[in-house]
């Protein structure tokens, strides 16, 4: 996403420097469209001139994509860095960016002098609270909602029941971690890497037919981030004995998704979890898998899909929780950067208007409450 306004004073060559580092065409809320929560929609048009935005006592410069570019995360901050050399607070949306936040700033001498708020539990992130460099974090349980996705569909393929509320989504609640818990949530997070999750207590009830089911498990890439999802996946596997594939795409477009669930259907599995990476777009795809066999979403919804249900995380209410991050950490206001690997992705655009509802403080729309 594009820097849309400079001081006059910045050169020309810096101009093109941070355009050639920060621009993206990838979609983002916009100034007219409607706000994540209100009519159970999500912000999904497009401005140039939505940001910066003011949100309280805070100006929020933008939200950058990266495509899950690694390089391009760090060249986001850098950038970002040059042009903006008074920022207050960083904000990684996604698993990698809080890293790339972390590695930009080492390159400078700008660590420990601007706030870092990150989600997810990266080892370079947890690494950063302990160090100090870090404020926080707002971690999914991914282990648990994908031990819980095996679950389901074993249920749902068995004859059974899994309790869905009229909302259809299923929430799973967030951790926020800071230096004070930071070291016992490291120790859970080494015991599930280590194969010695939980077996979660039972939410759902399993019908007669639980032999011969086998189910997939869907992600939206290889980000370190889903690690522990397979572990879960692994757990629920062993624990329901049902035959579970956990599906990394290679690359994290739509298309390579559709290939994923078109093999599905030919081998006829007995149910699909998915976390779709371009909701908007990918609900005809969606709703031909779903006639041909269960699907629910997992970390990003669906709604406008067939799908089953949405289980995960309550992704605005955790950009509510990082946004009383900063509100902590920078209490006197500032100017705030966001990253995010795609703005594509509901998860995104939910955490991203959590964070600005909060520094704003607006009300908790009805349908989070």
């Amino acid at each position: 996403m594009p820097f849309e306004r400079f001081h006059v004073s910045f050169s020309i060559a810096v101009l093109s420097l941070v355009c050639l580092l920060g621009c993206d065409s990838s979609p983002r809320p916009g100034a007219n469209a409607t706000r994540v929560g209100e009519n159970g929609g999500t912000a999904s048009g497009q401005s140039s001139d939505r940001f910066p935005l003011t949100a309280g006592k805070y100006t929020i410069l933008d939200i950058l994509t990266d495509r899950q570019d690694n390089s391009l995360a760090k060249g986001n901050v850098e950038s970002t860095l040059l042009a903006h050399s008074d920022v207050s607070c960083l904000v990684g949306l996604w698993s990698a960016n809080t890293p790339a936040i972390l590695a930009a700033l080492e390159n400078s001498d700008q660590l420990n002098k601007i706030t870092v708020v990150g989600f997810d539990d990266h080892p370079n992130t947890l690494k950063g609270i302990s160090d100090g460099h870090v404020y926080g974090t707002i971690v999914q349980q991914q282990y648990a909602f994908a031990f819980r996705s095996i679950e389901f569909l074993t249920a749902i393929a068995s004859g059974g029941t899994v309790p869905v509320p009229e909302s259809k989504r299923i929430f799973i609640p967030f951790k926020e971690i800071t230096a004070d818990n930071v070291d016992e949530f490291g120790a859970e997070v080494d015991a599930m890497n280590a194969g010695n999750g939980p077996i979660l207590e039972p939410l759902a009830t399993m019908g007669d037919k639980q032999e011969g089911i086998s189910v997939a498990f869907i992600t939206n890439g290889t980000d370190p981030f889903w690690i522990l999802a397979h572990r879960g996946c692994d757990k629920a596997a062993e624990h329901f004995g049902v035959n579970v594939e956990f599906q990394a795409p290679s690359v994290s477009t739509p298309e390579e998704q559709k290939r994923l669930l078109e093999s599905n259907v030919v081998k006829k599995l007995d149910g699909i979890a998915i976390s779709p990476i371009d909701p908007a777009n990918q609900t005809q795809m969606i709703n031909e898998a779903c006639a041909a066999m269960p699907l629910i979403c997992h970390d990003s919804d669906a709604p406008e899909s067939d799908r089953r249900f949405y289980l995960g995380t309550s992704n605005y209410m955790a950009g509510r929780a990082a946004g009383k991050m900063i509100k902590r950490a920078v209490p006197d206001g500032g100017k705030v950067m966001m990253f995010v690997g795609l703005m594509e992705v509901l998860n995104a655009q939910e955490r991203s208007q959590g964070i600005i509802d909060e520094l704003s403080d607006a009300p908790i729309p009805k349908i989070y409450q």
